[in-house]
């Protein structure tokens, strides 16, 4: 059986006047697939996809999370049947 890759959404909490400049940081992260501005206190939904969860993992710890402008996140592993 073939293993499916892992995808995780992240939603991530920042200031409205720093939803812009976070949105380009986003798109220079090879994982992140697609990100979706939404409104409430989580401003930002990403949907980030890799081989492996660790990969993912890695990305979400030593990258999204490091970026200008984020406040805090939330991390959400989605699980194939």
């Amino acid at each position: 059986m073939k293993d499916s890759p892992s995808i995780v959404f992240v939603l991530i909490m920042c200031k409205h006047e720093s939803m812009d400049g976070v949105m380009n940081q986003l798109n220079e992260i090879d994982v992140v697939k697609e990100s979706t501005l939404i409104d409430g206190p989580w401003r930002i939904i990403v949907k980030l996809q890799a081989a492996s969860l660790d990969h993912l993992r890695d990305a979400v710890q030593w990258k999204l999370r490091k970026m200008e402008g984020i406040e805090s996140t939330l991390s959400l592993v989605e699980y194939m049947k």
